[in-house]
């Protein structure tokens, strides 16, 4: 007998490192919102140069530039039809972009924005259903809301700014050292 389709996936340590935090009330939202960004890094990190390479040029981020519009949805179509996972959704979020009329570095930082904000709804969901099974409800509406404060609170735009200009990951998501005595809970 299993579970259906209402089975929780299996979270990557990054998310399950945030459900961590953002369950415990000792850790300030602050502390909650700098995981944010790396959880999403960690997804971001799915996605392949070789596609991000095509999809920018797609976009017309590149030295060519498409001057036809109409040539930049097929060529996004294409790449989409090609992807998975993390890449399927922001070709999803490119395709959406140049619908709304951007074009070159800025559809791309756009659709990355889009894709980081869906990819964080999706992980409160996820940790969210985790809860619900695990937990209480008010347990899991409470962990929800720490999140969504959290992500809010997360600088996405910056992050996004950051991924799409291939800032390394690691130089995107320093964390701040609170091992000292001062550091401690806030009272």
């Amino acid at each position: 007998m299993s579970d259906g389709p209402y089975k929780t996936l299996k979270m990557s340590s990054k998310w399950k490192a945030l459900a961590k935090l953002a369950g415990n009330t000792a850790h300030a939202a602050e502390e909650v919102a700098e995981a944010v960004p790396v959880a999403l890094a960690a997804d971001w990190g799915e996605i392949g140069q070789p596609f991000l390479r095509q999809l920018r040029a797609a976009l017309g981020d590149d030295d060519r530039g498409m001057l036809l519009p109409e040539v930049d949805k097929l060529e996004v179509q294409r790449l989409r039809a090609q992807a998975t996972g993390m890449a399927a959704l922001l070709a999803d979020n490119a395709q959406d972009v140049l619908r709304d009329g951007y074009r070159g570095a800025e559809a791309f930082e756009e659709a990355t924005l889009a894709t980081l904000a869906e990819r964080a709804d999706r992980g409160v969901r996820q940790v969210e259903e985790h809860y619900r099974r695990e937990a209480s409800l008010g347990r899991a509406a409470d962990i929800r809301g720490r999140l969504t404060d959290s992500i809010a609170a997360a600088n996405l735009r910056g992050l996004a700014v950051g991924l799409a200009a291939g800032v390394p990951t690691r130089d995107l998501t320093v964390s701040t050292d609170r091992s000292g005595l001062d550091e401690g809970v806030s009272l």
